[in-house]
C-alpha cells in the first residue's frame, strides 16, 4: 500500500477490528493511527455502514490522513472504502482510488469527533517530568516507582501521547502504541516472554508471551503494577537481553531440531520478526525465528513502592536493567492546585461557600497524611468532591463533613485500617478529628475501620 500511495512505509499503520464499536475505540486511543499519512483498517465480516460512519467521524476531527478499509466479502479480501481529510491527502487518496477502482471520499473537518484530553491533568514536579522524558529518550527500559494514587499510569499514557505528537523530539522516527498488561502472582516466564503450550491437536508448541507479541506488533510494552508478579523469577533470559545480548527463549516445538526462538535487538527504529511464518510451520527447520526490538522500542513499568512490602520487590540484577523514576506524593501546594481544579469540575455545581469548605477540609486531611503516615498519592482524596457534590443534591450544606467522612471511608478506609492500631494514627486523629475539620465524624469513621481490617 505504501508503494502504491508513493509514500514511505513508516508513514503507514494498520489495525484489525471485529466491529464498528471496536474500531471507534481504537481510533480514539491509537497513537500510531493518528500520526500516519495512511491508515489501513482490516475488517472481517463487519457492518460496513457503521464502520464507515466511525471513520467519517474520526476524519471530521481534523486528522489529516487517508484511511482505507480492507474487508472480506465471502472468501475474498478487497479494498472497500477510501476516505481522506485535508487537501494534501487528496493525491494519495486519488492515486489509490485509481489503482484499486474504489471511489475516494473527501471528509470535511468539524468538531464532531475529538480525542479526549485527560479529565484531570496531573500536578507533577517538573524535575520528575524531566527525568521521565530523558529516561525514555535514553533507555530501553524505564520503571516509574511510587506510592498508589500518584498518577504513574497516567504519566505513562501522557508521555506516549506526547511522543505520538512529535516523535522526533524524542529522537524517534515513528509512533508506537503502548500495550498495557497487568502482571499478577500467577505469572510465569510463559506469560511474560513465551513458552511451551499444547495446541488444538495435542502437540507441544511455542506460544509467544507479552514481550514477543509487543515486538511483533511494534508496540511498546507497559507492565502496570509490575510488582504484582515475581519478575525476578520470571524475567529469565530478558536480563541478558536487556543488557544488549541476543538470547534463545524457546523452540517452535518439542523436537530439538525445530527452530529456536531468538530475542534480539534491531539496528533499525522499528521492530520486526524474521521467519515468523515458521512459528506454526508444518516442517521442522533449524533456521531461527528472530524477534528484533527496534531502537525506538521501550518497555515501561509502574511499581507500587508501598505495596512492595506485601507483594514482590525487584532484585539488584533486574533493577539495574531499568531506569527508575521516582513519582512521589505532591506537596501541600501542588495538592491544593489539583484539588481546586477537581472541585471546579464536579458533575453537580458547588456554591463558592461549599467549594471553599471542601477545599479547606481535604487540604487538612492531605496534610495530616503527608506529615504522619506512609506516602500515599492524592487520587483517592481528589475523587471526594464528586461524592460530596452528588450528596449535596439530597441534603443541606451543613452535611459537608459527614459526606466527606463517608467518601473518605469509601476511598481510603482499607488503607487507613492498616494504621488503626498504629500510634501515628493518634497524630492524624488530633488534626482530622478537630471541630473545624471532621469533628465527631472522625470517631464514626474510626469505628468503621475494624470492618475493613
Amino acid at each position: 500500500m505504501a508503494s502504491a500511495a508513493g509514500i514511505n512505509s513508516t508513514k503507514v499503520a494498520a489495525i484489525q477490528v471485529g466491529s464498528a464499536a471496536e474500531l471507534a475505540a481504537q481510533l480514539e486511543h491509537s497513537n500510531r493511527m493518528a500520526n500516519t499519512e495512511l491508515g489501513i483498517v482490516v475488517a472481517d465480516s463487519v457492518d460496513d455502514d457503521l464502520m464507515v460512519e466511525a471513520l467519517r467521524q474520526y476524519l471530521e476531527s481534523g486528522v489529516s490522513q487517508t484511511i482505507l478499509v480492507l474487508g472480506k466479502r465471502g472468501s475474498t479480501w478487497s479494498l472497500q472504502w477510501i476516505g481522506y481529510q485535508g487537501d494534501r491527502n487528496s493525491t494519495i487518496a486519488k492515486e489509490l482510488a485509481q489503482r484499486f477502482g474504489v471511489a475516494a471520499n473527501k471528509v470535511k473537518a468539524s468538531a464532531t469527533f475529538r480525542r479526549r484530553a485527560p479529565e484531570h491533568p496531573l500536578v507533577v514536579d517538573t524535575r520528575v517530568s524531566r527525568m521521565l522524558r530523558l529516561s525514555v529518550k535514553s533507555r530501553q527500559a524505564v520503571m516509574l516507582v511510587g506510592p498508589p494514587g500518584t498518577g504513574k499510569t497516567q504519566m505513562v499514557a501522557e508521555i506516549t501521547e506526547e511522543i505520538a505528537r512529535d516523535p522526533r523530539s524524542y529522537g524517534m522516527t515513528t509512533v508506537h502504541d503502548p500495550l498495557f498488561v497487568t502482571p499478577d502472582e500467577s505469572w510465569t516466564t510463559r506469560e511474560l516472554v513465551g513458552g511451551d503450550t499444547v495446541d488444538d491437536k495435542g502437540k507441544i508448541c511455542f506460544s509467544p508471551g507479552h514481550v514477543l507479541e509487543a515486538i511483533a506488533q511494534d508496540r511498546w510494552l507497559v507492565l502496570d503494577e509490575a510488582n504484582r508478579a515475581d519478575l525476578d523469577r520470571i524475567f529469565g533470559g530478558l536480563l541478558t537481553w536487556l543488557s544488549g545480548q541476543a538470547v534463545i527463549v524457546g523452540r517452535v516445538s518439542a523436537d530439538p531440531r525445530s527452530s529456536p526462538i531468538v530475542l534480539d535487538w534491531n539496528e533499525k527504529p522499528y521492530s520486526e520478526v524474521v521467519g515468523r511464518d515458521r512459528l506454526r510451520g508444518k516442517y521442522v527447520s533449524p533456521e531461527p525465528i528472530i524477534y528484533k526490538a527496534g531502537t525506538d522500542w521501550r518497555i515501561l513499568g509502574t511499581y507500587n513502592a508501598v505495596d512492595a512490602q506485601r507483594v514482590f520487590r525487584f532484585g539488584e540484577a533486574l533493577g539495574r536493567r531499568f531506569g527508575h523514576v521516582p513519582v512521589g506524593a505532591p506537596d501541600d501546594i501542588s495538592f491544593s492546585v489539583a484539588l481546586r481544579s477537581r472541585i471546579a469540575k464536579t458533575k453537580w455545581a458547588l456554591s463558592k461557600k461549599d467549594a471553599d469548605r471542601i477545599h479547606e477540609i481535604l487540604g487538612v486531611i492531605y496534610s495530616a497524611h503527608f506529615n504522619y503516615l506512609d506516602p500515599m498519592g492524592p487520587a483517592a482524596l481528589l475523587s471526594i468532591p464528586d461524592y460530596v457534590s452528588a450528596g449535596l443534591q439530597e441534603t443541606s450544606d451543613s452535611e459537608i463533613p459527614r459526606l466527606i467522612a463517608e467518601a473518605y471511608l469509601a476511598g481510603m478506609g482499607s488503607w487507613l485500617a492498616l494504621y488503626d492500631r498504629d500510634e501515628r494514627m493518634e497524630d492524624v486523629a488530633e488534626v482530622v478529628g478537630s471541630d473545624d475539620v471532621l469533628g465527631g465524624e472522625w470517631e464514626w469513621l474510626r469505628g468503621q475501620l475494624k470492618t475493613l481490617r
